[in-house]
C-alpha cells in the first residue's frame, strides 16, 4: 500500500466530511511540516516527505468525530484510517497528541515532526508553542493539575523545537516560518526526501495542489 498523495488524502477528508475550519487547520500544519522536512532534509536528515504530508493532512481526520463523542481523535482518526492508508500514516496520526521524554532521546522523526507542526497552528494561525499551550490551559484546563499538566507538555514540546532547529539556521518564530500560508507550497506533490512531482487537479470540489 502505498502513502497517499495530497489529492488523495484530499478525497478522503472530502469523503469524511471534514468542517473547513479542520480542513484549514490541517493545510496549515502541512505547509508547516512540509517547511520544515524540507530544510531538515537540507542538512542530512532523511525523513519520508510524502509521509509527513500525507500524516499531516490526516491528522486530524477524528477530530469532529471525537468533538461529537468525547472520544480521543487520535485514537478515533486512526482507527479511520486504518487499512485505507499504510500503517505508518496512522501511527502517526495516533501519535499526534504524545509527546514522552525518551522520545526527545532520539532521532527527529516523521511523527514527531507532524506532531510539532501541529503544536504551531493555532486554528489556521501560526504561532508560538506558548501561545498555543497557553490558548490551551485558558480554554480547556479543568483544574490546576490539569493546567500543571499541560505546562509539563509545553516543556516537552519546547526541548523538542530546540532538537530540531538545532539542524537549521532559522529561528523558531522567523519570518520564513511565520510568513508561511496555505498557498505557499503549490502545484507539486513532494518525493520521499523533498523531490517534486508535479501534479494539480480537483477533488470533490476542494481544490487540490
Amino acid at each position: 500500500m502505498k502513502t497517499p498523495t495530497r489529492t488523495e488524502c484530499l478525497r478522503l477528508l472530502h469523503d469524511y466530511g471534514m468542517p473547513g475550519n479542520i480542513l484549514r487547520h490541517s493545510l496549515m500544519v502541512a505547509e508547516v511540516a512540509l517547511f520544515l522536512g524540507l530544510k531538515l532534509n537540507m542538512n542530512s536528515l532523511r525523513l519520508d516527505l510524502k509521509l509527513v504530508e500525507a500524516a499531516a493532512l490526516l491528522h486530524d481526520v477524528g477530530k469532529e468525530r471525537g468533538l461529537r463523542t468525547g472520544g480521543d481523535h487520535a485514537a478515533l482518526g486512526a482507527g479511520m484510517i486504518e487499512g485505507v492508508v499504510p500503517a505508518a500514516v496512522a501511527d502517526i496520526v495516533r501519535e499526534h497528541v504524545f509527546l514522552s521524554p525518551s522520545q526527545l532521546e532520539g532521532p527527529i522523526t516523521e511523527s514527531l515532526l507532524v506532531n510539532y507542526a501541529d503544536k504551531r497552528v493555532m486554528h489556521d494561525r501560526i504561532v508560538s508553542v506558548e501561545a498555543r499551550y497557553h490558548d490551551l490551559i485558558s480554554r480547556y484546563a479543568k483544574s490546576e493539575s490539569h493546567a500543571r499538566n499541560l505546562l509539563d507538555k509545553l516543556r516537552l514540546y519546547t526541548a523538542l523545537e530546540g532538537s530540531i532547529f538545532s539542524h537549521l539556521n532559522i529561528e523558531p518564530m522567523g519570518a520564513e516560518i511565520t510568513g508561511l500560508t496555505i498557498e505557499d507550497i503549490k502545484g507539486a506533490e513532494p518525493g520521499p526526501h523533498g523531490k517534486e512531482e508535479t501534479h494539480s487537479g480537483f477533488a470533490g470540489g476542494w481544490e487540490v495542489r
